[in-house]
């Protein structure tokens, strides 16, 4: 392991316990993670140490205490010649909402205006406007977009 790596991992630590969440987002941004603006990220949240650069958030999300955002797996030595390592890309687009102690998994895209209810272990797509629960994640509900305040919306489809 590098010196990248064990700076990340010293930002990675303090990303979880700085009373500030512009600190907190500061660190995440500087292990690599892409984040929008007016995003609110809790104590405790772990996102992936060793490919940060997979994972992105956009504006207007929030991130409860404890979750667990995974842009990789790698089995143990002796299944690596068999099931490989995973690397993929892990999004939470606009307004969306990741409730305490759930588990974002690789490859996920958690759609905008969804919610993933707390300790939801997510290993599929979210539709946007769904709300989500349970292991595996399952659809419980699925949000009305007229609901969401319009201006909102445009201003959030609005911004690059």
């Amino acid at each position: 392991m590098g010196i990248r790596f064990s700076l990340n991992k010293i930002l990675d630590l303090l990303s979880k316990h700085l009373p500030s969440n512009a600190l907190r987002i500061g660190c995440q941004r500087a292990k690599g993670v892409r984040i929008g603006g007016n995003v609110y990220l809790a104590y405790d949240v772990n996102i992936d140490l060793v490919c940060p650069d997979l994972v992105e958030i956009g504006d207007n999300v929030r991130i409860g205490i404890g979750v667990i955002i995974l842009a990789h797996h790698r089995p143990s030595d002796a299944w690596l010649p068999y099931l490989g390592q995973v690397q993929e890309r892990v999004r939470i687009e606009r307004n969306a909402v990741i409730s305490a102690g759930a588990i974002i998994l690789p490859g996920v895209t958690v759609g905008e205006c969804a919610i993933v209810r707390e300790g939801t272990v997510v290993d599929k797509d979210v539709a946007p406007f769904s709300v989500v629960i349970g292991n595996p994640a399952q659809v419980v509900e699925t949000l009305l977009p007229d609901k969401v305040p319009r201006d909102l919306l445009e201003q959030a489809r609005a911004s690059p």
